[in-house]
């Protein structure tokens, strides 16, 4: 019996050794990545931010797990901050406006341009076709890996003074836009006065009178309760939001060969699930927000005097653009 007892200890004690040894061998496998965005907690971007998270756990039996940043949190609102900590390697993952990356290659800007993609079909030629594709080739070269490239809807204006229905309806009113040098040129060609102001800033703006109006996706105008601030919606698609997801290059690079394929599908797969779940809320988005609002579609002669007002833009813009890149885009002559 003596002899049985160290025995039974030394086997319970091999045990416990196994145990703790998985529980803390478990602890250590498992790596910490930081995902970043702009948008709200109720955003498109957001689901598909939770989306890409379940899909990294899954297929990574937990050795990688994804925190998730709103609200533009790693870089206080900041979004080129945020992009250049990107490029720095201070957080690894992003979902950001094409837009905003414009800051970092002027050509990335051609979709800035407004009524670039007038219509769906067009939407779909670039984000399935040759025009995507020579985007994230540009991105790639701007010290990320670009992963694909998403849609997040059609931008709509808005305002607290009267309807626009044309470009005379804009004149002078105090426009909240994107600080993109397109942007800021269109508005000030149909005469309205566009400012740059923090995104954070925009609801406190609209319902002090600092500006006029604000412009921007059906979706994102509604997570952010502009509605409960703003008069007149005018639905023309003058621009469309496209979104790129990348990677830092440091933590892609850091990744084995098989990590890499399994981060690349799931940013994919991420990116598609945002593009769709956008589709669906977008029209519910803007019957949300008739509720509150007083909208007005405008035809498509309206649309084009609105177009043939700004054509003087694609003129200004057009050296900045290659040539290739004005053929994928069918840029208006």
């Amino acid at each position: 019996m003596r002899n049985k007892i160290p025995f039974l200890m030394m086997i319970i004690i091999s045990v416990l050794l196994v145990i703790v040894g998985c529980s803390s061998g478990s602890e250590e496998e498992t790596t910490k990545i930081k995902l970043g965005h702009t948008l709200t907690e109720d955003s498109a971007w957001q689901k598909g931010a939770e989306h890409f998270a379940e899909t990294i756990k899954e297929e990574t039996d937990g050795r990688y797990e994804v925190d998730i940043f709103p609200n533009g949190q790693l870089a206080s609102n900041d979004q080129k901050k945020a992009l250049e900590m990107l490029r720095q390697g201070s957080y690894d993952i992003d979902i950001t406006s094409a837009l905003i990356w414009s800051d970092f290659d002027d050509e990335l800007g051609i979709t800035a341009l407004p009524w670039i993609v007038p219509d769906h079909e067009d939407v779909e030629e670039v984000t399935n076709g040759e025009a995507g594709k020579m985007l994230l080739d540009i991105l790639d070269n701007n010290g990320v890996k670009a992963v694909d490239i998403g849609e997040t809807g059609y931008r709509q204006m808005y305002n607290n003074e009267h309807q626009i229905k044309s470009p005379d309806d804009l004149k002078n009113l105090k426009m909240r836009v994107p600080g993109t040098p397109v942007f800021i040129d269109l508005f000030e060609e149909i005469g309205a006065d566009p400012t740059s102001m923090d995104f954070t800033e925009v609801f406190t703006g609209l319902q002090q009178g600092t500006i006029d109006g604000v412009e921007g996706v059906s979706d994102v105008v509604l997570t952010n309760r502009f509605q409960e601030v703003l008069e007149y919606m005018s639905i023309n698609n003058y621009n469309f939001d496209f979104f790129f997801l990348t990677f830092s290059e440091d933590f892609y690079d850091s990744l084995s060969e098989e990590d890499q394929e399994i981060f690349m599908e799931a940013g994919k797969e991420a990116t598609d699930y945002i593009t769709e779940y956008s589709q669906e809320i977008d029209e519910e988005s803007i019957e949300e927000i008739s509720e509150s609002l007083d909208v007005y579609e405008l035809s498509d002669d309206e649309i084009e005097e609105f177009r043939d007002y700004v054509s003087p833009i694609y003129d200004k813009y057009k050296d900045t653009y290659s040539e290739e890149l004005r053929d994928a885009f069918n840029y208006p002559e």
